[in-house]
């Protein structure tokens, strides 16, 4: 008779792993980098550019952060078909206002893009459009990503659950309380500092084991630092730490246009670290 194999703990179960892409068309400005979880996170960036190297990123990771959306807007897509069919167009209509504030176009954008953008109260810095922006390519990229790394199997989920969460960099770090004044964003020179600050602020929440060649390139380049934080709202994803669809409209439309997943306001940093919420929180934790 075969022994039994010893139960696996906390002790014993190797570390988390996630992975954060941020997703360009076809361009060689994507960038990926990857967080094993231990005891001091260890942050690495990788040169995975094609689909295939980014497939063997996301095939290492528990959880993947993918900064790009995974789906249209429902009411742009029955625009389109109107269209095609020579049909009567729907007619054009908002999500309910913002304070002062109208919500987004539906065809534009998606249920989460307007969920998202007000949780944030993030006001002018909306969310590109899927739908009527460049940002539509990368779209068709994730995609195309999301349907081989399911080979055969089941569909990857597009409302978080499964092994790819869809994140959104600059409003996390809204977040996190983490977000400046001035843009991070560019090849300008005033960029770096805000940057190189923002990475700072990471490096201190969550105690991450950085080394010169990975500040440097997370201080130089915006799309490997977007990558390192797509990495870490994985981490919150898999660990609970997210703000997950909740109503039935919520549900219904994550299923088919996707959910942008956002770091909750009220756990710091430390709690993503340690992958428990503070004893006060209900509970929940993971490796």
């Amino acid at each position: 008779m075969a022994a039994s194999k010893p139960a696996e703990t906390d002790a014993t179960r190797p570390p988390m792993v996630t992975v954060g892409v941020d997703l360009a068309g076809y361009s060689g400005t994507t960038g990926v980098c990857r967080v094993t979880w231990a005891e001091r996170p260890v942050v690495e960036t990788l040169n995975a550019r094609n689909d295939a190297d980014l497939l063997a990123a996301m095939r290492t990771a528990d959880k993947t952060g993918l900064d790009s959306p995974i789906g249209w807007p429902v009411a742009f897509t029955s625009l389109l078909a109107a269209h095609q069919a020579g049909a009567r167009l729907p007619a054009r209509s908002r999500y309910a206002p913002h304070g002062d504030r109208d919500g987004l176009v539906r065809f534009t954008h998606r249920l989460t893009d307007d969920v998202a953008w007000k949780r944030t109260g993030a006001g002018r810095q909306r969310p590109l459009s899927v739908a009527a922006d460049k940002l539509g390519v990368v779209a068709m990229r994730a995609v195309g990503l999301l349907e081989c790394l399911a080979e055969a199997g089941p569909a990857i989920p597009r409302d978080g659950s499964g092994s790819v969460v869809e994140v959104y960099p600059a409003f996390a770090l809204i977040q996190w309380g983490l977000a400046g004044k001035d843009s991070y964003k560019g090849r300008k020179p005033a960029a770096l500092p805000v940057r190189a600050e923002i990475l700072g602020g990471l490096a201190d929440g969550l105690g991450l084991d950085l080394s010169e060649r990975v500040r440097d390139q997370c201080t130089r380049s915006e799309h490997d630092l977007d990558a390192l934080i797509s990495a870490v709202v994985a981490r919150a994803a898999a660990c609970g730490m997210t703000h997950s669809p909740t109503t039935d409209e919520e549900h219904a439309m994550a299923a088919v246009e996707g959910w942008m997943h956002l770091p909750r306001r009220d756990l710091p940093l430390t709690a993503v670290r340690d992958g428990a919420r503070p004893s006060a929180e209900p509970s929940g934790s993971c490796s």
